[in-house]
């Protein structure tokens, strides 16, 4: 039998791990993933390590503390990162709601592969106009923008408060403002809203949308409007 200085690790089949504490869980995982597609952990285990020192990662006692992150984003990244990899598509995340967390950490830690994948995932879950807008902004996802807002500008429902609270004062006025250039004034419509004049009952004022509107195409009055914006 081979001694332990005979022995060899194969170059493929020796998975080094790495262990993680995230809030009060562990998580020991293969290290490579996180190694080969993200820069920022990359980096992370390029860094020297004195002859002293203890090596954080490399049990549960000395884990890799990732502060500020939830364990529950966390555990969605790793089915997408693993699972993506070595092929278990029933366990990858599903719906927006865990496609968004991915999306999160991945662009936190420049993982660029995995970023697109969580994109790629948030668009087949059916992400509404409201989400993407919101997400664009957050984490950078440039070209879901200008479609967004266009759909929303189409919109025959008004935009509610709390979509525009969720959205940014900023970027409700100026969809408003677009919205605005659709909306014609009219009399004898059932789909119009009224505002009574208090000096004469007999006579209302009414607003509504013209239906071809939802079929119209908005982007250069958005681009106009949301100039200072990446569209």
């Amino acid at each position: 039998m081979a001694s332990s200085n005979e022995m060899s690790r194969h170059s493929d089949f020796y998975i080094s791990t790495v262990t993680f504490l995230v809030e009060d869980c562990l998580f020991k995982v293969p290290r490579e993933p996180f190694q080969q597609e993200s820069e920022v952990f990359c980096d992370m285990f390029s860094l020297p390590q004195g002859d002293n020192t203890v090596v954080e990662g490399l049990s549960d006692e000395h884990p890799i503390r990732i502060d500020g992150t939830r364990k529950d984003d966390f555990e969605q990244l790793l089915k997408a990162l693993l699972h993506r990899k070595y092929g278990s598509q029933p366990n990858m995340p599903h719906g927006i709601e865990q496609w968004t967390s991915v999306l999160k950490l991945s662009t936190r830690w420049s993982f660029e592969k995995l970023r697109q994948a969580s994109i790629d995932g948030l668009m087949e879950s059916g992400i509404g106009a409201i989400d993407r807008v919101v997400l664009s902004q957050q984490y950078h996802v440039t070209n879901w923008l200008l479609p967004a807002l266009n759909e929303l500008a189409r919109r025959p429902e008004p935009i509610t408060l709390e979509e525009a609270k969720r959205m940014g004062i900023d970027i409700a006025l100026k969809l408003a403002s677009v919205r605005e250039r659709g909306t014609v004034i009219a009399r004898n419509n059932c789909c119009c809203y009224g505002i009574r004049r208090p000096d004469d009952d007999d006579v209302v004022v009414s607003s509504c949308r013209d239906p071809r509107i939802q079929n119209g195409d908005f982007s250069d009055q958005i681009r106009s409007t949301f100039s200072t914006f990446d569209l």
